[in-house]
């Protein structure tokens, strides 16, 4: 390879690493809004009454609209999925990944969400005029 060839592969390494980082400080930002918002309305779960306040909007970033997973039950997904298997290999179709066998909880708890999630970062992304993440799919790992 020449010295102009090698310059040039340089040069787009640079960029591409630019690239990168940028979109890593947005997904870094779209995961921290969410992290905030499920702190914001997880006291909020505990009673019907504090399941209609609105979340208030965090100072830093633009307002979203108020969030509140969907209600489910064990019957609803059986209905939707016709068994726990079929639930279990929906939530694989969504994206929802477990790190051991789910229980019929956690199976209810993570398809009530992940409508929210995905609501939420698409908000987030359309208000911070993100276009490229189109089609983009992110994992987000909470603990």
């Amino acid at each position: 390879m020449g010295k102009k060839r090698i310059h040039q592969l340089l040069t787009h390494m640079k960029e591409n690493q630019q690239a990168e980082l940028r979109n890593a400080a947005a997904i870094y930002t779209v995961a921290q809004v969410a992290v905030n918002e499920l702190a914001a309305i997880a006291p909020a779960l505990d009673t019907a009454e504090t399941k209609k306040r609105a979340i208030a909007p965090i100072s830093s970033t633009p307002a979203l609209p108020p969030a509140v997973p969907t209600a489910l039950t064990q019957e609803d997904l059986l209905q939707r999925y016709g068994s726990y298997n079929g639930c279990r290999s929906a939530a694989k179709k969504l994206g929802i990944h477990f790190p051991k066998t789910p229980s019929w909880p956690q199976l209810i708890t993570a398809f009530s969400y992940v409508d929210l999630f995905r609501h939420l970062i698409q908000d987030y992304a359309q208000q911070q005029r993100i276009p490229h993440l189109s089609g983009v799919q992110f994992t987000i790992t909470l603990t």
